[in-house]
């Protein structure tokens, strides 16, 4: 046997002895911690559990209590109508999720029972819970028939009591799989019932339901603390809790189980990745004993090495030692070209890939650095493009000089807030910021703090020049997966935060001006708003009291010339979008107010509803301009309303509150629409000058079929009154409830019902045939 196989086989029986002693201690080690482990989660689990049950048994507990409560009930009750009983318990049942719901008197009998299970004047079979029910609400769990549920019993007053309520939920695989997503149980939970002294399995969640059967059958008792127990050749950790049962019910308990396989089972890939790197470790070893047995490596062939390191571009420093004779000056001098190499090349890479006025990484090298990013990380990321607008301007005016100067400042003042993120100067007057695993709430803060060190303006001489910057924000993966749609969506995102108030806007594909349709659409309601294809409809509205049309919603359409008539949803959230809102809500004012002028001069008295937008409310000069209208058309405040949404109000109140006082204070109305689905409240709305609250369509439209939308109604409706509010009804399609409407005395009603939105023309034809009222 050669010196060079005596050392190989040496250094790998060491590598076997060592690796195979620490893979023994670590399993020990980890099999101990993790049975510990599994001890320490059941008995936090065991607690939960029982809390669960516990807050589920209150829950149940006070939701049938409400019942309890109800007056219709207890009316039924006492009048023995056994039909509305059985009604009401079957309604309540399923809102708490109950499979039975049963009525019991006072000498015990079953009086209704939803589920059909007792036949009148049976006796209820859990006394002792309807025993302590008029102290407090009993529950407990029973089992019957190879399945339990938590069974709730409260008392019935009217005054004194009637009779008991009891609800029976389910303590299935359902409810138990349900408690295991709220909480920490382990996988195995199951549900035992003692049968003939053994315990039986009759519920189980997400796991197999095999702990009880197994623990059966080594004895007829359960273990109430965890204990370590191998079952069916799998080794748990097991624990029974047990449960609050009735007298009359088989004890029931939870078992717990924690699976010291499966908890196991993460680390036999360890194992395996252990055994490949004592694969590659005996390699290795057997690699080293050969180059150690041959002796000193000689200089030549790392010096060959060398180079064929550098033909593949790498320039790490010659792998040889300092030696005097002729080798280590040949040595040294492969050292001194691979460092000249070196850094020639990185110059060329660096002019190739950076921007030599600002020194940031080019468009072409932050594509290629994003996209490595993107393939790396994956997960959340973001791309702001910053543009500033004035920066061409500059350019033409002052020439490149400044120009190149500008764009080194603003690379330098993007340093700062950027941080460790990738910077880029992208085109002549655009820089990006990459940030990975970026939440929005990041994003959007770093954009404001780049629009805040962008906005002081650049200082040259006697030069002070403003930059109008903003940004464009694109996100991964919503937006795209790969950098150079990122890119591409940025720039969409940055044109229309330079086209909008804002100076931050996020990439929104259904507002992407590059889509040829968008871009169409876009320049015909420009034409639109100057032209005659946009008009305005009228919505009749009916004052409930006396029966007469008082009141019109001015609602503004759109005949497209080639597309027909456009849905006011396409048009209006294009005009939001594209800045044109305003405009857009001029020309509506402007309309309506006209047609008031013309109502108004034929006699009739109609009070016209138009609706402004949340960038109207930032409007400083909308007050003004709508002064300006009435003056124009002689057209008296009062016969104007406007109409604010919820949103819109809440969207910035600070800039709104001003100028919907100035409207109040000019005489003109203010309603909010859509009441009821906003974020407002009363409390709130009381700061603001509002005549009119319009209850949204979605609680009107079911008023004839669901009470709770009657009483949700007629609540807002007295509200509104007692704080001194007309109160209008949208949505109304039915004459069940028109007629409730008016007599909860809801003031007006606006709906198909009466009539849809029609032009002028049609308007006063249908008001030819009703009366029409003074005002509202």
């Amino acid at each position: 046997m050669t010196f060079r196989t005596r050392l190989a086989l040496f250094l790998v029986a060491i590598l076997i002895a060592v690796q195979a002693l620490t893979a023994g201690l670590v399993y020990g080690v980890t099999r101990r911690a993790l049975i510990d482990e599994g001890r320490r989660q059941l008995d936090i689990a065991s607690g939960a559990f029982a809390r669960q049950l516990d807050d589920l048994s209150a829950r149940v507990a006070s939701s049938v209590q409400v019942l309890s409560l109800d007056f219709a009930l207890r009316s039924a009750i006492a009048q023995r109508d056994r039909d509305t009983v059985l009604s009401a318990l079957r309604n309540h049942g399923r809102r708490v999720g109950a499979t039975q719901m049963l009525l019991v008197g006072l000498d015990g009998r079953v009086e209704a029972d939803t589920a059909g299970r007792f036949a009148q004047g049976t006796p209820f079979p859990y006394a002792d819970l309807v025993a302590r029910a008029p102290q407090q609400p009993a529950s407990a769990v029973v089992a019957a028939n190879g399945h339990a549920s938590w069974m709730v019993v409260v008392p019935v007053f009217a005054p004194d009591l009637v009779g008991f309520i009891a609800a029976a939920i389910p303590v299935d695989d359902a409810l138990l799989a349900k408690l295991q997503a709220q909480s920490a149980l382990p996988k195995e939970v199951e549900l035992a019932a003692r049968d003939g002294g053994r315990w039986r399995t009759i519920a189980h969640g997400s796991g197999e339901g095999a702990l009880t059967p197994a623990l059966a059958a080594h004895g007829d008792t359960l273990p109430t603390s965890p204990e370590l127990a191998t079952l069916d050749g799998r080794e748990y950790v097991v624990q029974a809790v047990a449960l609050d049962h009735s007298r009359d019910s088989p004890a029931v308990a939870a078992v717990l189980g924690y699976s010291v396989d499966a908890a196991l089972q993460p680390y036999r890939a360890v194992a395996i990745a252990w055994a490949g790197l004592l694969g590659f470790g005996l390699a290795v070893g057997l690699a080293g004993a050969w180059l150690i047995a041959r002796g000193v490596s000689r200089p030549v062939e790392r010096l060959a090495a060398s180079a064929r390191r550098i033909e593949s571009g790498d320039y790490a420093p010659v792998d040889a030692p300092a030696r005097d004779d002729e080798i280590g000056a040949l040595a040294a001098a492969f050292d001194s070209m691979t460092q000249a190499i070196r850094e020639r090349e990185a110059h060329i890479v660096h002019q190739a890939t950076h921007d030599p006025v600002t020194g940031l990484a080019n468009r072409s090298a932050a594509e290629a650095s994003i996209q490595r990013a993107l393939d790396d990380a994956g997960g959340e990321a973001a791309l702001l493009m910053i543009g500033l607008e004035r920066a061409p301007a500059i350019v033409k005016t002052l020439g490149h000089g400044v120009g190149d100067r500008l764009m080194h400042d603003v690379g330098q003042r993007l340093r700062a807030p950027a941080g460790a993120a990738l910077i880029a100067r992208v085109t002549d007057s655009q820089f990006a910021v990459f940030l990975p695993n970026a939440s929005h709430r990041d994003v959007h803060h770093l954009a404001l703090r780049l629009i805040d060190v962008l906005s002081d303006p650049y200082r040259e001489a006697e030069l002070r020049l403003d930059l109008a910057p903003a940004v464009g924000i694109a996100l991964s993966p919503l937006h795209g997966r790969d950098a150079a749609t990122l890119l591409r969506r940025a720039d969409v995102a940055l044109i229309a935060a330079l086209g909008a108030d804002e100076p931050v806007a996020v990439y929104d594909a259904a507002t992407d001006p590059h889509r040829p349709e968008r871009l169409s659409l876009m320049g015909d309601l420009q034409r639109a708003l100057g032209g005659d294809s946009l008009a305005l409809h009228y919505q009749p509205k009916l004052h409930l009291a006396s029966g007469r049309i008082d009141g019109a919603e001015g609602l503004v359409r759109w005949s497209h010339p080639d597309r027909g008539p456009l849905a006011p949803d396409l048009f209006i959230g294009l005009a939001e979008e594209t800045g044109n809102i305003r405009r857009l809500t001029r020309w509506v004012l402007d309309a309506g107010i006209a047609q008031a002028s013309r109502w108004q001069a034929a006699g009739h008295a109609v009070r016209v509803a138009i609706n402004v937008s949340a960038r109207d409310l930032e409007d400083t000069e909308l007050p003004r301009r709508i002064a300006a209208l009435l003056a124009t058309h002689q057209v008296p405040a009062e016969r104007i309303v406007l109409e604010i949404t919820e949103s819109a109000l809440m969207r910035d109140p600070d800039a709104a509150l001003p100028v919907l006082h100035r409207l109040a204070d000019a005489g003109i109305a203010l309603s909010i629409d859509d009441f009821g689905v906003g974020q407002s409240s009363f409390a709130y709305l009381r700061r603001l000058p509002v005549r009119e609250l319009k209850i949204d369509r979605a609680f009107v439209a079911p008023l004839a079929q669901s009470r709770e939308d009657r009483m949700i109604v007629k609540s807002i409706v007295e509200l509104a009154h007692a704080l001194g509010y007309h109160v209008t009804a949208e949505g109304v399609e039915d004459p069940t409830a028109l007629d409730y409407l008016a007599g909860i005395g809801c003031d007006h009603a606006q709906g198909f019902l009466i009539a849809r939105p029609m032009n002028a023309a049609a308007f006063d034809a249908f008001v030819a045939t009703r009366a029409v009222g003074a005002s509202a």
